[in-house]
């Protein structure tokens, strides 16, 4: 039986052995054993991620974990799953997998017979994959501290063996240019590559890093992105899908297709007379030193990605349990936290803790059901205050993503992902992110000055995300929406131009004329071991199931039926919706699953005080 150096370091040679045993019908018995091995969330935590061990660091073929963002989903493409293969002492053949492989390969003393009838080309879908967007350095730090193994030694000397590209694309004209014999030893392999793949010196080092667009959503981004090849469930993918891959690491030169502009090689790539443009080969064969290949064996899509809180049903309701028994003290705690984020306003610290584990759960038709955003005025006219807003979310959150609202910005930012047909690929946009991402949009910064037509669009894009929780998607020809789960708070002097929620006037207890002396006051309430509390909490209250009973349906109703009755212009329904969205939030962050004629009345409160303030608010202005 494989141990876990051979599953791990060698799983091309076990779906060989797999294959070798049952044939064509390999692919569910090699999903099967795989998935048997990386189970538990403790396997899997043994397998290096490409999320934090350097490339170098990791052994090609090897099996890697990714988590990751779909940002783009290229063309199914076509490879050899099956060939035969020719012993030229013996003049034997014999059959090799293809799969999970970008790469042809067989012994130095074997032929691969390109004209076998028992060869079978396949079909498998290409997913461009980005770190998640916005992702905090306190999640990847935990990521990195719970990996069993860091990584695994580069190997110096490769197996001798013969190559082929997977891809048919030019399979009779390149037929001679692809097979390959690699002599013993790492210098006559280097020889040998030399002499055999003319592009291979510019990805190694003559390609600068900068001509490359790695296509991050967010600027500022660090990590790897990776071409992920999947080879089953192929339609279950979505862009902007949150997944963990597990797979074979393909880092090999060759697969590179870096193509300059005067090009003097001659080289040519076409179908039937067409030639792709150098902008598609760029884009869809980038240097794997770059962009890795990743051939997915099994994946996890992700609810969340908070570390500290477990994907197993039986360890995340230990630390519900565990949460429930001090939630009391717990809240009390957060509600000062935020208090003292929120200058003292203790009303403004409850509305932003519902904010905080709002999350879209539903929708009825085109309404998000769920969304909380939540629009704090009368902050500080000072860009500190937003960034130090940004600063305390970071420590808090998963995801998160602070946006000044600037005549510059939105003049200049591209904030919804466009199609360019050219490279034929999705360039990303600020706005494709990963469910559950914080966007902190500071208005305080807006000058006066004139909106051009991009700002404009990029306007009405951010008011659509917060009423609809959908960002459309520029396809040239057509415009698609794709639906979103983005936690938007914005920060203003007045009420804000963008649409919200949840409008609340801040109330400070005092003037504040340190901003900075007074958010480090927060270093005392966040200590670690508090922090880390905090963070299971907000992502836990998010998966929390609430429901509501027939009875405090009826008392909801009913009450509602009678304010309606006393002052009509009191409650209008979208103020019930709001009421109601709150009730549940306000149950959840007590984490409770259901309401009470206590939160109810609390809900109620809490509004009234708000609306008064807003109507101070108008009257003042």
């Amino acid at each position: 039986m494989p141990g876990v150096e051979d599953w791990t370091t060698n799983p091309l040679g076990i779906v060989q052995s797999i294959y070798d045993k049952h044939g064509s019908a390999s692919s569910e018995k090699v999903q099967e054993y795989f998935h048997s091995k990386t189970n538990s969330e403790t396997a899997r935590l043994w397998i290096p991620s490409l999320n934090d061990t350097p490339l170098h660091c990791l052994l090609p073929n090897s099996l890697v974990r990714y988590r990751c963002m779909v940002q783009d989903m290229f063309d199914p493409e076509f490879y050899m799953g099956e060939y035969e293969v020719s012993d030229v002492n013996t003049n034997t053949t014999s059959m090799k997998s293809g799969k999970y492989k970008d790469i042809a390969e067989c012994a130095k003393h074997q032929e691969i017979n390109m004209d076998s009838d028992k060869n079978v080309t396949m079909e498998r879908q290409t997913l461009y994959c980005v770190p998640i967007p916005g992702e905090t350095e306190w999640v990847k730090s935990g990521y990195s501290d719970k990996a069993g193994k860091k990584s695994f030694p580069t190997s110096s000397v490769a197996s001798s063996r013969s190559k082929r590209g997977l891809e048919e694309e030019d399979q009779e004209h390149q037929s001679d240019t692809h097979m390959e014999e690699d002599t013993e030893g790492t210098d006559s392999k280097s020889e040998d590559t030399a002499n055999k793949r003319p592009r291979a010196d510019v990805v190694e080092g003559s390609v600068p890093r900068n001509n490359t667009d790695l296509n991050f959503p967010l600027n500022g981004e660090k990590g790897l992105p990776c071409l992920v090849k999947i080879y089953e469930d192929m339609d279950g993918f979505a862009v902007n899908d949150m997944v963990e891959f597990i797979g074979v690491l393909s880092v090999d030169p060759s697969l590179a297709h870096f193509h300059e502009e005067n090009r003097s090689d001659g080289l040519q790539s076409s179908i039937d007379g067409y030639e792709e443009p150098m902008e598609e080969k760029n884009a869809h064969a980038p240097p794997p030193s770059l962009v890795p290949r990743l051939h997915a064996l099994v994946h996890h899509k992700l609810k969340h990605n908070n570390p500290h809180v477990s994907t197993e049903k039986i360890k995340l309701d230990s630390d519900v349990s565990s949460l429930r028994t001090e939630i009391f003290t717990l809240r009390r705690q957060i509600l000062s936290a935020l208090e003292q984020v929120m200058l003292g306003d203790s009303l403004a610290a409850e509305y932003f803790l519902c904010h905080l584990i709002s999350s879209v759960y539903g929708r009825a038709d085109v309404m998000p059901l769920g969304k909380f955003s939540l629009n704090i005025t009368h902050c500080p006219p000072s860009k500190e205050y937003g960034q130090l807003i940004h600063t305390f979310m970071e420590a808090l959150t998963t995801k998160c993503h602070f946006l000044p609202l600037s005549i510059e910005n939105m003049n200049s930012l591209r904030l919804c992902p466009e199609k360019d047909y050219t490279a034929n690929r999705l360039k990303s946009g600020v706005l494709q992110l990963a469910a559950d991402t914080s966007l902190i949009i500071d208005e305080t910064q807006l000058q006066p000055g004139q909106l051009e037509a991009v700002g404009v669009r990029n306007i009405t894009a951010l008011g659509n995300l917060i009423s609809w929780q959908k960002v459309e998607y520029d396809f040239r020809f057509h415009r698609q929406d794709f639906l979103s789960n983005v936690s938007v708070l914005i920060l203003s002097e007045a009420k804000s131009i963008l649409p919200s929620d949840c409008l609340v006037p801040m109330n400070p207890a005092c003037k504040i004329e340190n901003l900075q002396r007074h958010f480090s006051q927060l270093d005392v309430l966040l200590t670690a071991e508090f922090l880390g509390r905090l963070r299971s909490y907000l992502t836990i209250c998010k998966l929390l199931e609430y429901t509501i009973d027939d009875t405090m349906q009826k008392s909801i109703q009913d009450d509602f039926v009678e304010i309606r009755k006393t002052d009509p212009k009191s409650m209008s329904v979208d103020d019930f919706h709001t009421l109601l969205n709150l009730v549940r939030l306000l149950s959840l962050s007590a984490m409770e699953t259901a309401p009470t004629q206590s939160v109810w009345e609390k809900a109620k409160t809490m509004e009234t005080e708000r609306k008064r303030r807003i109507l101070m608010m108008n009257s003042s202005q």
